[in-house]
């Protein structure tokens, strides 16, 4: 949960996505961010996630997708995430931090901490036999460095793997979030919202002042489909 001390913080404390809309933005499946979201069967959540009422649907803050983003690229190197928590709590109390995923240290001396205490009887099987110190270094290294932080070295903006080539960013201090191109500034989910309607992706790209394949990325990203 998001601490009481970061309340009026909008990267913490507004929900901004459901979690479909967030597993998109990051292409994890739905299913795999509502375990973290949520929590495993005897873990707590991984991510700092808004409590969902009759009046918000949108639950994921900005901060719980960047998490979920880092947390993706640890998955990816071999770390096992329902037994991670453990791992995450000895990296909150070494480096002092309540977002320990965001954390610059995480890339260097954080997977050494989470190396050693994967070999300690608390920590066993988080980390799969093949992986290796550098390989999580390595892709964790590279995940950071999608995310730009601010001086408080927690994120301000997200730059989406998922819609490469086209640069797409999003920023919960701009269009309240939603992912926009950054050459022309349109946002992704109005090109997406043409397609669906019938429009043809040249008129669609004529409108925003996007290129052929931007439109290409936002039906994929949004729709699931090409344009």
């Amino acid at each position: 949960m998001v601490p009481s001390a970061a309340i009026d913080d909008v990267r913490l404390s507004t929900g901004l996505y459901d979690l479909r809309e967030a597993s998109r933005l990051i292409d994890l499946p739905e299913q795999t961010f509502h375990r973290w979201a949520k929590g495993y069967e005897h873990g707590a959540p991984l991510l700092h996630m808004l409590d969902r009422d009759a009046r918000r649907e949108s639950s994921v803050p900005f901060i719980a997708l960047a998490e979920a983003w880092v947390l993706d690229g640890l998955r990816r190197a071999g770390v096992r995430p329902r037994k991670i928590r453990p791992g995450l709590d000895e990296l909150k109390r070494e480096f002092g931090a309540e977002y320990v995923l965001m954390a610059p240290e995480l890339a260097t001396d954080g997977i050494d901490l989470l190396w050693d205490f994967s070999r300690t009887e608390a920590g066993a099987g988080m980390i799969e036999a093949h992986s290796g110190q550098h390989v999580i270094r390595e892709i964790v290294a590279d995940y950071l460095t999608y995310l730009t932080l601010g001086e408080d070295n927690l994120p301000e903006a997200l730059r989406l793997q998922v819609a490469m080539p086209s640069e797409v960013v999003v920023s919960p201090r701009h269009m309240f979030g939603q992912p926009v191109f950054v050459t022309s500034g349109a946002r992704m989910a109005d090109l997406a919202k043409m397609i669906k309607a019938g429009e043809s992706s040249e008129t669609v790209a004529a409108e925003h002042g996007v290129t052929v394949d931007d439109v290409r990325t936002a039906a994929r990203v949004l729709l699931g489909h090409a344009a």
